[in-house]
C-alpha cells in the first residue's frame, strides 16, 4: 500500500502506534506481581484474585470475536479509538472504586480483556493495511510487543507496589499506559480497511467459518497448543519451591517463561511467513513436549530453566502464528477468522491453569497438559492431510 518515501514513513508510524498501543494493554500481566500484596494486606479470598486474572482472557475471548468481525467492516482506527476507550472507562472505575468486583469486571473483563482485544483487532488491521503480504511478521510483532511488557511493566509494579501500595502502584502505572495508549492513537494514521479481492459473494459468517476445514483445525491447535504455557507462567515459580530449589531459581524461572513468550510470539509470526503455519506448529507442540520431559526429570535448576523457557516459547508461539493462520485459513475474511482462531487460543490460556489444578498439581498436572500437546499434534497431523484432499476456497496454504 505505501511505496514511496514519505508513504514508508507513514507506515512505520502505523506499526510504531500499534506496537505502543499493545505494549499498554500488555499491563494485564501486572496482577500477578501485585496479587501477593492483596492478598496480604487487603485479604482478598482467593476466589476474588483468581477471578480478576481470569477475567482477561475472559473479556478477550468475547471481545476478539467482535473485534475481528467489525475489522473485516470498518477502519482500522475506529477500533483502536473504541479499545482505548474501554481501558479509560475500565482503569477509572476500577481505580476509583477498588474492590474485587470492580477489578474483575471493569479492571480485567472490560479494560484490559474487552478494550484489549478489540485494539489488537484494529491495530492488526492497520498494520496489514501498511504492510500486505507480511500478516505473520505483523501479528508476531505485535502480540511480541504485548507480551514484552510483562518484561518492563512487573518489575516496575512490583517495586512500586512494596512502596506505596499495590493500589496506587497500578492507578500510577494505569495512567500513564492510559495517556500513553490516547497518544499513540492520535498519533496513528489513518489507513482504509483493507480490502479483500477474494471476497466476492457477500460477507462470511462465523458458521461458514467455522466449517471449513482449515478454520477448524487452526482453531483446535490453538487450544491444545496454550495450555501449557498458561499454567507454567502460574505456577512455576511455587513448582520450583516445591522441589526445595534456590529463590533466585524460582525468580529466574519466571522470567524464563515471560522471556519465552514474548520471543516465541516474536519468532513464530516472522516465521510463519517464510516456512507456513504447520511447519511452526511442529516446533512449538514439540517444544512443548520437551518442556513436559524436563519438568518430568528428577528436579534441578537447569532442566527447570530450560523447561520454563520452553514453555513461553510454546505458550507466545500460537499467538505470534495467529494472524498469519487466520489468513491461510480463510484469506476472504482474515480479521473474522482471526477472531474466532484467537477466542481459541483465548479459551486455551483461560483452561491450562484450571486444568492443572483439577489434575492434582505438581508431576501429574504436567503429564496431563503434556497429553493436550500429542492431542496438538494429531489435529496437526489431520489439518495437513485435509489441506491435501480437497482444497476450499479462499484458503491458502
Amino acid at each position: 500500500m505505501f511505496r514511496s518515501g514519505s508513504s514508508r514513513r507513514l507506515a512505520l508510524r502505523v506499526l510504531i502506534c500499534g506496537l505502543a498501543l499493545q505494549f499498554v494493554f500488555g499491563m494485564a500481566y501486572a496482577w500477578g506481581a501485585v496479587a501477593p500484596y492483596v492478598r496480604l494486606h487487603d485479604h482478598w479470598s482467593p476466589l476474588l484474585i483468581s477471578a480478576v486474572f481470569s477475567g482477561t482472557p475472559l473479556g478477550y475471548g468475547m471481545g476478539i470475536i467482535i473485534g475481528g468481525w467489525f475489522a473485516d467492516r470498518s477502519p482500522p482506527r475506529r477500533l483502536c479509538w473504541i479499545g482505548t476507550g474501554l481501558l479509560l472507562i475500565g482503569f477509572a472505575v476500577a481505580f476509583l472504586l477498588p474492590s474485587g468486583i470492580t477489578f474483575a469486571i471493569f479492571y480485567s473483563a472490560l479494560a484490559l480483556g474487552l478494550g484489549g482485544s478489540i485494539a489488537l483487532a484494529g491495530a492488526l488491521a492497520a498494520g496489514i493495511s501498511a504492510f500486505p503480504g507480511r500478516e505473520g511478521m505483523i501479528g508476531g510483532t505485535l502480540t511480541g510487543s504485548y507480551a514484552l511488557a510483562a518484561v518492563v511493566q512487573i518489575p516496575v509494579i512490583s517495586y512500586l507496589a512494596s512502596t506505596i501500595g499495590w493500589a496506587d502502584a497500578l492507578r500510577l502505572v494505569g495512567s500513564i499506559m492510559a495517556l500513553l495508549a490516547v497518544a499513540m492513537v492520535l498519533l496513528m494514521p489513518a489507513v482504509p480497511r483493507l480490502a479483500h479481492p477474494q471476497q466476492t459473494t457477500g460477507a462470511v459468517s462465523f458458521l461458514q467459518l467455522m466449517r471449513r476445514k482449515q478454520v477448524w483445525t487452526g482453531f483446535f491447535l490453538e487450544i491444545t497448543a496454550s495450555p501449557l504455557g498458561a499454567y507454567a507462567f502460574a505456577t512455576i515459580a511455587t513448582y520450583a519451591h516445591s522441589l526445595s530449589l534456590a529463590l533466585w531459581v524460582a525468580t529466574v524461572a519466571v522470567i524464563a517463561v515471560a522471556v519465552g513468550n514474548a520471543l516465541g510470539r516474536i519468532v513464530a509470526g516472522a516465521a510463519s511467513d517464510r516456512f507456513g503455519v504447520n511447519r511452526v506448529f511442529l516446533v512449538i507442540l514439540a517444544l512443548n513436549l520437551l518442556a513436559v520431559i524436563l519438568l518430568l526429570l528428577p528436579g534441578n535448576g537447569v532442566t527447570l530453566l530450560l523447561a520454563a523457557l520452553a514453555a513461553g516459547i510454546g505458550f507466545g508461539g500460537p499467538a505470534g502464528l495467529l494472524s498469519r493462520l487466520a489468513s491461510a485459513s480463510a484469506s476472504d475474511a482474515p480479521n473474522t477468522a482471526f477472531g474466532l482462531l484467537f477466542f481459541g487460543y483465548a479459551l486455551g490460556v483461560f483452561a491450562g491453569p484450571l486444568i492443572g489444578v483439577v489434575a492434582g498439581g505438581n508431576t501429574r498436572s504436567w503429564f496431563v497438559l503434556g497429553s493436550l500437546a500429542g492431542i496438538g499434534l494429531f489435529v496437526l497431523i489431520i489439518r495437513g492431510v485435509l489441506a491435501r484432499s480437497r482444497p476450499e476456497p479462499a484458503a491458502r496454504g
